[in-house]
Parts: C-alpha cells; structure tokens; sequence
C-alpha cells in the first residue's frame, strides 16, 4: 500500500511539474496577431508597432501580424474565434467585435473571447479634405440641415459608423453613410471629393492632417487633446456626443489557460512602457491607454451597454 500511495504521489508531482514546464515554456514558437481589416488602417499599424517592439522581450520568437479581411472584421474574428486556445493565435480586438453579433450573422459570441489588454483608445473625429468649404463643427451642422452629407466610414455596424448613428440619435442632422472597405478606401472618397466627410479615430486621421491634405472640423473627446488643443469637442461644438471613443486590445479564445493570458498581457505592458513604443505611438497620434484584463473586461461590458440602444434602433429600421 506504501509503494502504492508513493507512486501515486510521484504522478501527481510530474503532472504538476509537466504543468508547470509547459507554462514556462510558453512561448515556443511565433505568434500571430489577427488583424481582421486591410493593411493601412489603425488596427493594422499600431498591430505592427507593438509586433515591432514585442520582438525585444521574446528572445528568438517574434510576433507576425496577419491580416484576415471581410464583413466588416467578421472575417477575421471568426478565424481568432475558432483558433486553439494555446496563445499562439491573438486578436487584434476592437469595438466591431462587440456590435457585429447585434447587426449580423456571425459564428461567434463577445463570450467566445477572453481580454488580455487593451492598449489604446482612440477619439473619434470628423475629417474633411483640407479645401472643403466645411471649417468648424457649426458648419458641418449648418450644411447638414440643409441637405444629406455624405460620409464615409468603415462599414456597417463598425464604431465608426455607430459613432455617425450616435450624432443622428442626439440631433435633427441628415447624415448618408458610405459604407468602405479599409481606410485606403475612405482616404480617397474624402481626397477625391467623393464624400463630404468621414468619420475615423483620432490616430488614423494625424498623419493626413500632418500631411495638410486632411483637416478636422472637432473630436469625440470629454476635453480638448493635448496635441490639439484648438480642436472643438464634439459636445462644444453641438453635436451632443460627449465622448466616443474605439477601444484597441488583445484577445484570445475563451479557453486559453490562465498561465498564458498572464504571460501576454505582461508583455504587452511591457511594450507598453517601452520608450520606443510610447514615441511612435505618440508620433503618429495613438494614444496610450493602457489596462489589464480586468479593466479592458469593463471597457467592453460598457461599449455593449453604451452602442445597444443604437443597434437595437438601426435593427428595427
């Protein structure tokens, strides 16, 4: 019976000590970061920035971003979904994950995902062409009630359009959506004057406007930025959106272990408060806003509360 209960004990020791080698080891090989849009928007690039820093504390594996485009992220979070909960395969999760299940047939459930981190959100603006008769918020207003502006954003169901739906919601202005594939799409209907505006994050537009063939008429934030501090708020400007903004982070399929998620989301703090990271993000207009799994949990739990309303209206249209 002793030689029994010692050869039990053995077991479970290796059972605990195999658990435990496989936790440290994560991780083995490289990692993909599912982007699901088009190369160029702001989930593509700041994707990249992080793979490009990440490489510093992950020895000899690196992170690959892979773009896995269609229905407006549906694509793309489909494939996350249904991956091996083993770490090796991340979401780039944004809002749409949470609204495309409301608006659209999809295989997947908010549920299906487990949070690791999130890394930035990023205001909302309204962009127009930098000659575009369009200079403030009051006379975006102002043409808006004289006629239907067109505007272009990056599909149904995305933060950018509720974002349009928001202001429709919240005022008497007549707004058409463009519904887009990828930001290269929306730059040039707004460059080529085939829409009045567009609706994109605050990140995605800096490099347009550094560039002086884009300008902005204000941004969905509680106050001004600190990189632009004349830029009107939506709220004082009229539109009575006080603030809207899209979340970025990662996500893993629901079942990851624990051991892993904890390893990710330590290293995307790291990258988080590298010095090199904080510089390009701030240079090309992301901001940082970085929290753990906990709280980006409870950034998502309050976009499904706050975008609801509005997709339950748009569903019953």
């Amino acid at each position: 019976m002793k030689s029994i209960c010692n050869r039990a004990i053995a077991l479970i020791v290796t059972s605990l000590l195999c658990g435990f080698v496989y936790a440290e080891a994560f991780p083995e090989k490289d990692i993909r970061i599912i982007v699901p849009f088009k190369p160029g928007g702001a989930v593509d690039t700041t994707s990249r920035i992080i793979a490009e820093f990440a490489g510093k504390y992950l020895g000899e594996v690196t992170i690959r971003v892979e773009n896995r485009a269609g229905g407006g992220g549906v694509v793309g979070q489909t494939y996350a979904a249904n991956a091996a909960p083993d770490g090796y395969t991340i979401l780039a999760m944004t809002s749409s994950v949470v609204t495309n299940p409301g608006l659209k047939q999809v295989g997947y459930k908010v549920s299906d995902f487990r949070a690791i981190a999130l890394y930035t959100l990023d205001p909302e603006v309204i962009a127009v062409r930098a000659d575009s008769p369009l200079v403030t918020i009051g006379d975006f207003i102002v043409a808006s009630r004289k006629t239907a502006l067109s505007i272009a954003e990056a599909g149904l169901g995305t933060s950018h359009h509720l974002a349009g739906l928001a202001i429709l919601e919240n005022s008497d202005l007549q707004l058409r959506f463009i519904h887009t594939r990828g930001f290269g799409a929306q730059l040039q209907a707004v460059l080529g004057g085939h829409v009045d505006a567009a609706l994109w994050s605050f990140g995605e537009a800096k490099p347009h406007v550094d560039a002086g063939i884009v300008r902005l008429l204000g941004v969905a934030s509680a106050t001004p930025l600190e990189n632009e501090p004349n830029l009107e708020t939506w709220q004082e400007g009229g539109l009575n959106v006080p603030q809207w903004s899209t979340f970025r982070g990662w996500a893993v399929p629901a079942n990851t272990p624990e051991t892993t998620v904890e390893y990710l989301a330590n290293l995307l703090a790291q990258v988080n408060k590298d010095p090199g990271y904080i510089a390009k993000m701030q240079a090309q207009g992301y901001p940082l806003a970085f929290r753990d799994s906990e709280a980006y949990a409870e950034v998502i739990a309050s976009y499904d509360e706050l975008t609801r309303p509005i997709i339950t209206a748009l569903r019953g249209k």
